[in-house]
């Protein structure tokens, strides 16, 4: 990745505006959709800025750049239209260690705001790091369709439980399948339609017959290649609820990206490490070629739960 994605806590952030025309308009409307405090830095402003000023979160200060614009910012944003300045902000900037972007100009940025679908709380942000804006609008308007407005109505019921649930159902994968069932069933539809009363109930009633002993299992995924795109759909399944992926040392490390991002990862097939955490109620998968999985077979795991074979 050439860009490290990151969320930040919009709560704690100053951000600070040099520019006062539509461009700038366009990023303080943005910034607008979050918490942070707002400051712009200009001699005059279009009034599709001064529109903003109404806001609480925003101040103006008037008059020309200055270093000491940035002080007690933790973010910056240059929307002027002169390159010197722009280069100064830039310089200045990146001595105090700030976020800088610089608008249409992607080397004088540390970072790039991605293309963002917004379901709040729920936020889907997407990036193909500046070399196929259009592919990357294609790909937006796909997913904006696929997801209802109502999203966000879910993530924030999901919030008022989540601590609960995960008091109730303490192994992940168990947990995970609880939460697909809830998402995908009439629990979800009653969220979505405003009746979250009858979505509280029926959460309850689940969470209640929810079996929440852990349960273990160990899962051999065959591979012909090192492509993993043949993956299936139940294979990759698995990894996401899996508490530990073996990969034997003839494959990619790659197979670990499409895993769980807090599994153990062993890129080794240890069969008494195996063995211990199948005995202590863990979710294994083993991803092997088909010279290894005959090698894994001999070996005795009696405490073998379930296999899954994937080409």
């Amino acid at each position: 990745m050439d860009y490290f994605p990151i969320f930040l806590d919009a709560k704690k952030l100053n951000a600070v505006v040099i520019g006062g025309g539509n461009v700038a308009a366009r990023k303080i409307e943005l910034l607008l959709k979050t918490p942070a405090h707002i400051t712009i830095v200009s001699p005059d402003l279009k009034d599709s800025v001064k529109a903003l000023l109404n806001n609480s979160q925003v101040v103006w200060q008037q008059g020309l750049y200055s270093q000491a614009a940035l002080e007690n910012n933790q973010l910056v944003i240059a929307a002027t239209n002169i390159e010197v300045i722009n280069q100064q902000i830039c310089n200045d900037a990146n001595k105090l260690g700030m976020l800088i972007n610089v608008v249409d100009n992607p080397s004088l940025c540390n970072y790039i705001t991605p293309a963002i679908i917004d379901r709040s709380p729920m936020i889907v942000a997407m990036s193909s790091s500046g070399n196929a804006p259009i592919l990357l609008q294609m790909l937006k308007s796909k997913i904006d369709l696929m997801l209802p407005s109502g999203y966000g109505k879910l993530a924030t019921f999901c919030g008022k439980h989540r601590l609960k649930i995960q008091d109730k159902i303490k192994q992940f994968s168990q947990r995970k399948l609880f939460w697909q069932k809830a998402l995908e069933g009439e629990i979800a539809k009653q969220v979505l339609a405003g009746n979250e009363d009858a979505a509280n109930q029926l959460l309850e009633n689940e969470m209640n017959n929810s079996y929440s002993k852990p349960s273990a299992s160990l899962t051999l995924i065959k591979v012909l290649n090192q492509n993993p795109d043949n993956l299936t759909l139940t294979a990759y399944q698995k990894l996401q609820q899996a508490d530990a992926i073996f990969i034997a040392p003839s494959l990619d490390a790659i197979y670990f990206d499409y895993g769980r991002r807090d599994a153990e990862k062993h890129h080794n097939i240890d069969y008494k490490l195996i063995e211990e955490l199948v005995s202590n109620n863990q979710q294994v998968v083993v991803i092997a070629n088909e010279q290894e999985d005959l090698k894994i077979r001999a070996v005795s795991l009696s405490t073998i739960i379930c296999g899954t074979t994937t080409y």
